[in-house]
């Protein structure tokens, strides 16, 4: 047998032992890498272990406003307590018992938002698909994947391996294409680009169908860029990044980038916007003065991983023009001076600027300018006109400066006036400010209070519009008006519903007797869940909910039988944005609830009677939903109109037979006792003031159901009490000099 020769090395001692520590790495790596081989592909933590699932959280789509990061695995949803198992054999090297983000790590995979398995522990070897590491956690009904370790995540859904299989064909969604002068982040329009400018764009990324669950049509994006085009779209005149791919997200970033990538002032956890105009690790923006002037179109383009791309096309102008337009400008009051339209505003005011455009419409679709800036010159700010507005009419305005053509502003919010037919005075107080950030609706001016407008004219009242900070700074006082119509979308804690000032004005207008309509989404949220004690003592003891929830599950409201809005059903949450978490309550204080949501969850009460120290009656509708997105204009009428008439129970004159009453009468109400609701018919021979109101057997004042002028005939007025105890009222009539009485009798 031979004998093996034993060779010696001839290196120095130091350079051997190099040698050998570097075979020894060599070795390492390569066994590393076949095990990253061996796992590229790897099948789901959850059952069915090799079907393809669902995904509502993407590799590094952005998580903030507050802490932002980007999101370094991806969410798979399923029923809280439903087990997770390991995606490949392994050993445990981690363990987290306490929180939401208790978890367990097996080597390169770590699974998040579970309760550990207490038969495990650090050490043990566990085994793909069999090993239960521990279950969903209450509440997070998904598990978050991690594919690798800190400061070397992959994506766990990428083309050539990750989750297997994984099947996506929906491609993603473009929107909110905007462009700003960078570095001052001035809009500009299309058709007016100059100098650097900086593009953002929303994309939505569908890991679903459409129709399904919003956490699975509004994630991150793989791929994102752009490329400038001539505008017959044939030639690509520049490209930035990699045939104009700006981010790919194969690892995660460092998180110093995520604003690089991610607009802070737009994005937030459910609103992906990028802006592929500058590069992950640097700020940078679009040289529009390196191309000639002219006309261009902007191919914008998201992808996923699955080879689905989404492009939007833009057609825009580089000009070498004066392009900057002045500041936006706040439009906070249209009201109705002795029938005269009278517009106060803020903002606008530049240097160059020339004056102020004032549009009209009559029904906030189509516009006409109404007054320019030869009769509101800058820095002007106010406005009364001398001719009478005769219907609805809807307003904005912008600022114009001194170029030609001039350069206008971003317009302001929408807002509406009209005559009201019997006198009434209403006021719509637009209370909506959340434009940005982490809110469903992201553009500068709405038209929600034109929404409520609308709605009101389709019902027959009149109304004024102005800004919540007008009532709050104390320019309108509530009590000049019969009733107040506030919205507050989904304004939330960052920008407050109701403010301490707004709080005591809402309360001293309550106690006075005074007639509240509030709708949004966030109002419990705010005062209740978020808010101090005094927001909560305003919340319970003004506005008479209590916060049950932040999320209501359900896109379907409908009116409780034997309440006001007995018979209304109808959808909201979808146009003109989606609200993703409307509030639902508790009754409290005596108020009841008249809309529930499709699974019964309280959407809305209702309340009337003294309110804090007041001695007159008040009344409060308070709806946990905004009203403007509401789908159906017909709904909305119904809503808004059904609650009005609570506020001022109609009085119409009856069919009856030829000839006038001979006396002023009160009849007997019918039905008589009653439930939910009871008619009272008067009559008057000739125009007279009526004074209708009803009293408790302890001659409380309960409601007031018509106090003004009625012409000669035969009236029927409805009375349906909400929040009032069984008993017997007297219902008191004042009329041309004489008082009439009938008793009522309420059962329940």
């Amino acid at each position: 047998m031979a004998r093996g020769r034993h060779v010696r090395s001839h290196l120095p001692p130091c350079l051997e032992a190099l040698m050998l520590r570097l075979t020894c790495l060599l070795i390492l790596l390569a066994v590393v890498g076949a095990g990253q081989d061996l796992w590229a592909q790897y099948p789901w933590p959850l059952e069915p272990f090799h079907a393809s699932q669902r995904i509502t959280g993407t590799f590094c789509e952005y998580r903030g406003p507050s802490n932002p990061h980007f999101h370094n695995g991806v969410d798979i949803p399923q029923n809280d307590g439903t087990p997770v198992y390991p995606v490949v054999d392994g050993r445990i090297t981690a363990i987290a018992t306490s929180g939401a983000n208790a978890y367990v790590r097996v080597d390169s995979f770590a699974y998040v938002h579970i309760r550990p398995n207490p038969a495990l522990s650090i050490g043990d070897v566990v085994v793909a698909g069999q090993t239960v590491l521990g279950t969903i956690l209450p509440g997070q009904g998904h598990v978050h994947f991690i594919d690798g370790y800190a400061g070397a995540w992959r994506n766990a859904i990428r083309a050539e391996g990750g989750l297997t299989p994984f099947e996506d064909p929906w491609p993603p969604v473009i929107s909110d294409v905007r462009f700003y002068v960078q570095p001052t982040r001035q809009r500009l329009a299309p058709e007016q680009l100059a100098g650097p400018v900086e593009i953002t764009f929303r994309v939505a990324e569908a890991n679903a169908p459409p129709g399904t669950s919003t956490a699975g049509l509004n994630n991150g994006a793989y791929t994102v860029g752009y490329r400038v085009l001539t505008r017959d779209r044939q030639t690509t005149v520049f490209a930035p990044g990699d045939e104009g791919v700006v981010f790919r997200f194969d690892r995660k970033p460092d998180e110093a980038y995520v604003h690089h990538v991610f607009d802070p002032l737009q994005a937030s956890t459910s609103r992906h916007v990028y802006i592929p105009t500058n590069t992950l690790s640097a700020r940078s923006a679009w040289d529009t003065e390196a191309l000639p002037e002219g006309d261009y179109t902007l191919a914008l383009f998201a992808g996923d991983t699955r080879g689905n791309e989404a492009v939007t096309y833009v057609d825009v102008t580089i000009t070498r023009q004066d392009v900057i337009p002045p500041p936006p400008v706040t439009l906070t009051e249209a009201v109705l001076d002795e029938g005269r339209p009278r517009f106060r505003w803020e903002g606008g005011v530049a240097e160059d600027l020339h004056g102020y455009r004032l549009y009209q419409s009559p029904d906030a679709r189509s516009w006409t300018v109404f007054l320019d800036e030869s009769v509101l010159p800058g820095p002007r700010a106010a406005h009364t006109h001398d001719a009478p507005v005769e219907a609805a009419t809807y307003f904005y305005l912008t600022a114009a400066d001194s170029a030609r053509p001039p350069n206008l502003s971003l317009q302001s919010d929408v807002y509406g006036l009209a005559p009201d037919p019997d006198g009434r005075r209403i006021l719509i107080v637009d209370g909506f400010d959340r434009a940005s950030g982490s809110g469903s609706w992201q553009e500068p001016w709405h038209a929600f209070a034109a929404t409520h407008g609308q709605a009101l004219a389709a019902a027959g009242f009149g109304f004024d519009t102005v800004a919540n900070e007008a009532v709050e700074d104390g320019r309108v006082d509530l009590a000049a008006y019969d009733a107040v119509v506030w919205l507050l979308g989904d304004e939330s804690t960052g920008l407050e519903t109701f403010s301490a000032n707004e709080q005591a004005r809402v309360r001293a207008y309550l106690e006075g007797g005074g007639k509240l309509f509030v709708s949004g989404s966030e109002i419990a949220w705010d005062l209740g869940y978020r808010g101090s004690t005094a927001d909560r003592a305003f919340l319970e003891a003004y506005l008479k909910v209590r916060y049950a929830g932040d999320d209501a599950a359900s896109a379907t409201v409908r009116g409780v039988p034997g309440e006001r809005f007995e018979g209304v059903s109808f959808s909201y949450g979808t146009v003109p944005y989606v609200e993703d978490y409307p509030d639902y309550y508790t009754p409290v204080g005596g108020s009841r609830a008249v809309l529930t949501y499709g699974n019964g969850r309280v959407a809305a009460v209702e309340y009337a009677g003294r309110f804090g120290t007041g001695t007159l009656p008040g009344h409060v509708f308070v709806l946990g939903f905004p009203f403007e997105t509401i789908t159906s204009a017909d709904a909305r009428g119904e809503v808004l109109g059904r609650a009005m008439a609570a506020f001022f129970p109609a009085a119409t004159a009856a069919e009856a037979a030829p000839g006038l009453p001979a006396s002023v009468a009160l009849e007997a109400a019918y039905p008589n006792p009653f439930t939910a609701h009871t008619t009272l018919t008067l009559t008057l021979p000739e125009p007279a003031r009526v004074r209708l109101r009803v009293f408790d057997l302890l001659g409380r004042e309960v409601a007031l159901l018509v106090d003004r002028d009625l012409p000669a005939g035969t009236h029927r007025l409805r009375w349906a009490p909400a929040g009032m105890a069984s008993g017997t009222y007297l219902a008191r009539l004042e009329a041309a000099g004489q008082v009439h009485t009938t008793p009522l009798v309420r059962v329940r």
